[in-house]
C-alpha cells in the first residue's frame, strides 16, 4: 500500500469518526492497521501534515488537527468560496451522466428531510452531493482543496446546521437550485449558490449553539 493511499484512508477514517480531531496517530498502530512497514506510514503522515490535517511534533508524533472557533469560521468561509468555483466549473464541464448522478444524490437527500433521520445522516448526504458536483467539475485538486480547507470544521458545525425539518427543507431547496443551475449551465448562479449552502449551514449551526 502506498503512502498516498494510507493518507487517503486515514482521512476517510477521520470522516467516519474512526479518528477525531486531537487524537494521536501512532506510527506502529497505523502500520499494523494497514499491514505495512512504518516507512510508508511516516511518509503518509508527512503528506497529511502538508495538507494541515495533522500536526507533527518532535518526540510526540502526529496529532489530528483541532481547529479553534475562529479557525472554523475562516475555514467554512474559504471552503464556500472554493466550492462556488467548483460549481461554476461543473456548469462548464458536466456531462448528462454527471447531472443524473447529482440528481440521484439530491433525491436521496430529500428522503432524509423528515424528523426521523439524524442531522448527521443529512449532513453526510450533502457531502456526497458536493463530491458528485466535484466530479462534474473535473478538478480533483480543487475539490481536494475544498475538503482540506474545511477539514475539522464539520465536527464542530456540520450536523448542527440541520437539526430541524425546516432547516433541512431550506438546504434541500438550495441543492436543487444548484442542480438546476448546473443543468442549465448558469455558472454565475451556481457559484453564488455554492457559497450560499456553506453560509446557511454555518449560520444555522451558530444559532444552535448561541
Amino acid at each position: 500500500m502506498s503512502a498516498e493511499q494510507i493518507a487517503l484512508d486515514v482521512v476517510t477514517l477521520i470522516g467516519s469518526r474512526g479518528f477525531q480531531p486531537g487524537d494521536r496517530l501512532r506510527e506502529q498502530e497505523l502500520a499494523d492497521r494497514f499491514n505495512v512497514s512504518r516507512g510508508p506510514v511516516r511518509e503518509a503522515l508527512r503528506i497529511l501534515e502538508a495538507r494541515s490535517i495533522v500536526h507533527l511534533e518532535p518526540m510526540r508524533g502526529a496529532t489530528i488537527t483541532r481547529l479553534k472557533d475562529d479557525e472554523v469560521l475562516d475555514a467554512v468561509a474559504a471552503a464556500g468560496a472554493l466550492f462556488g468555483l467548483v460549481c461554476r466549473l461543473a456548469c462548464e464541464r458536466r456531462t448528462n451522466i454527471d447531472t443524473a448522478k447529482i440528481a440521484e444524490k439530491i433525491s436521496q437527500l430529500e428522503t432524509l428531510c423528515d424528523e426521523y433521520s439524524s442531522p448527521r445522516q443529512f449532513f453526510t448526504q450533502t457531502l456526497r452531493i458536493g463530491r458528485s458536483i466535484g466530479q462534474a467539475a473535473r478538478s480533483p485538486r480543487l475539490m481536494r482543496m475544498v475538503e482540506d480547507t474545511r477539514f475539522g470544521a464539520p465536527d464542530y458545525f456540520g450536523p448542527l446546521g440541520f437539526t430541524s425539518e425546516k432547516l433541512r427543507q431550506e438546504a434541500l431547496r438550495n441543492w436543487k437550485a444548484i442542480q438546476t443551475a448546473i443543468t442549465e449551465r448558469d455558472a454565475t448562479v451556481a457559484d453564488y449558490l455554492g457559497r450560499k449552502v456553506h453560509d446557511n449551514a454555518l449560520a444555522a449551526a451558530l444559532l444552535a449553539v448561541a
